[in-house]
This record gives C-alpha cells, sequence and structure tokens, in this order.
C-alpha cells in the first residue's frame, strides 16, 4: 500500500517568497528598459505599477493581463503561446539569479522537518514554476530530493494553479493535506474539493480569512499531529 500524500508549495515554507517577489518587480523593470531601448510604447507598464501601488492584492489577480500587454508590445511577431514561453522563461530565470545571489532564502528548519516526515508520507510538491525552472530551483537550493512527486506547469501555462492541481489530482487522488506558504488560490482550490488545507504563515503576512492557519514550525508539527 502507497503512503498518503503531504502536497505542499515551496514560495513562503521551504524557501522565502521573497525571491519570487523580487523576481516579479525585477521582471517588469527589465522588460520596460527593453521596451524604451526599442522605442515601444511603455503604458502597460506604468498601468501595472500603479496598480501595484493603489491595489496591490488586485494587481495579484490581474498580474498576467499585465504581462500579456507588455509582450505583445514587445514580441507582436510571435504566436501569444510562443509569447507567454518567453514571458514564464525570462520570469524563472530572475528567480534562479535571485537565489543564486542570496542563499539565505532556504528556510533549513522547515526543511528538515519535512525530511522526517518522508518515512511515513510521499511529499508532493504542487508549484505554477515549469519544470525546468523547478528543477533548477530546487537543486540552487539543496532541495532536488527532497519531494516524491512534483507536478508543475507546462511551458506554455499561465500562472494558475487550478490547472496544475487539476492534473495532480487525475494522477494521484486527493492528498491527505495541502500546505501553503503564499497563494490563496491554492486554499480556495482546496476548499472546493474538499481537500484538507492549512497555511504556514511564517513570513507575518496577514492571515487569510476562512482559511486555516499556523504561524511557525512548532504549530505545523501539532497540526500534522492530528492526521
Amino acid at each position: 500500500m502507497e503512503k498518503p500524500i503531504i502536497a505542499t508549495t515551496l514560495s513562503g515554507l521551504f524557501v522565502k517568497s521573497e525571491p519570487w517577489k523580487k523576481a516579479h518587480i525585477l521582471w517588469y523593470e527589465e522588460r520596460e528598459r527593453e521596451l524604451k531601448e526599442g522605442g515601444k510604447d511603455t503604458s502597460a507598464v506604468e498601468e501595472w505599477r500603479k496598480l501595484l501601488q493603489e491595489y496591490p492584492e488586485r494587481e495579484k489577480r490581474e498580474y498576467f493581463k499585465f504581462v500579456d500587454r507588455v509582450m505583445e508590445a514587445l514580441y507582436s511577431e510571435l504566436s501569444d503561446k510562443e509569447r507567454t514561453i518567453k514571458a514564464r522563461k525570462t520570469f524563472f530565470d530572475s528567480v534562479c539569479r535571485y537565489i543564486s545571489e542570496h542563499p539565505n532564502v532556504k528556510n533549513e528548519d522547515v526543511t528538515k522537518y519535512f525530511i522526517s516526515l518522508k518515512y511515513k508520507y510521499r511529499l508532493a510538491l504542487i508549484t505554477t514554476n515549469k519544470k525546468d525552472s523547478m528543477d533548477k530551483i530546487l537543486s540552487l537550493t539543496g532541495l532536488s530530493n527532497l519531494f516524491d512527486i512534483i507536478e508543475s506547469s507546462m511551458p506554455d501555462e499561465k500562472d494558475d494553479k487550478t490547472i496544475v492541481f487539476d492534473r495532480f489530482i487525475k494522477s494521484y487522488g486527493k492528498p491527505l493535506i495541502f500546505i501553503g506558504g503564499d497563494k490563496k488560490d491554492s486554499f480556495d482550490y482546496c476548499a472546493r474539493y474538499q481537500i484538507p488545507h492549512v497555511f504556514v504563515n511564517l513570513e507575518g503576512g496577514e492571515d487569510l480569512e476562512d482559511v486555516e492557519v499556523v504561524h511557525n514550525l512548532n504549530e505545523l508539527e501539532k497540526r500534522l499531529e492530528k492526521l
């Protein structure tokens, strides 16, 4: 009989969310320079920046809308699929570069704890990172051997956790629990499909409404003892 699955995310749990947040900003800055150098319309970047400053939660939901506009201005000759692939590659290149320059972003104690669970559970990573980018991130953070299952985004898929979750459940069924460190869309999906879930709020952000939350590793250990 196969061991039950604990599904997790990476950002905000095993690795601080900082590399993704910084890469998010860096991506737009780099694309803005490209637009200016090519004498092309920068209005999408300007509107994105204003939305980020005034309505950050809305910006999270509409993030890829502005990415699409920027990429179309830069690469009108490419198809939408090709532009998506290129946009995601440049974004994850920025994530990897940030991790390389800031090796302290790994949460070592969290990793050690999950290693201790492997005798009893299979650990699954559900992520919207692309597989090749995720392989590189796991290598950079020393996490290559932690996960038994990795479900990631396809190169031409946009940042949609629902698609990745659907694919995971089709292959492996529902996990015993999902443990997330950042995006609310993961918890919304779990609530919709009655998958137990917990938000590990290690970074002192706001707790999420109607989502079970723990604030440190000790609280997480106590929660998982109840499985």
